[in-house]
């Protein structure tokens, strides 16, 4: 008995924090520009904030949830080094867990993306 509750707990575990490493799809470099994407199905709402935008969360939107509870946008961002964040909710400033990370000289780290 012990033994299948530490079990179940120990699945339910899993499936919580591999939600969370799910959350992020690398970015995607496209002809019309950089495709970024955010899983989180019970977000109200999630923004692109970065270098590209003078980290402004009322700018760049992403639409969504689709059926998968991703959350997408492009952005036409030109060649260079771009640091980012996603802003979950009006409030949550997260990593992309998809994508490597660099430190933002201010004690924490941003999310990169380096366009050709």
């Amino acid at each position: 008995m012990l033994m299948s509750f530490r079990l179940s707990i120990s699945l339910i575990m899993i499936l919580l924090f591999s939600g969370c490493a799910l959350n992020g799809h690398a970015p995607e470099i496209t002809p019309n520009g950089v495709k970024y994407s955010y899983r989180d199905p019970l977000a109200s709402s999630v923004a692109v904030v970065g270098s590209f935008n003078h980290w402004d969360s009322a700018i760049n939107r992403l639409a969504g949830p689709d059926a998968s509870g991703i959350w997408t946008i492009t952005l036409p961002l030109p060649p260079g080094r771009h640091e980012y964040r996603f802003v979950v909710n009006d409030s949550q400033w997260v990593l992309d867990p998809a994508a490597p990370a660099v430190d933002d000289g201010l004690g924490g780290s941003n999310s990169v993306i380096d366009v050709p």
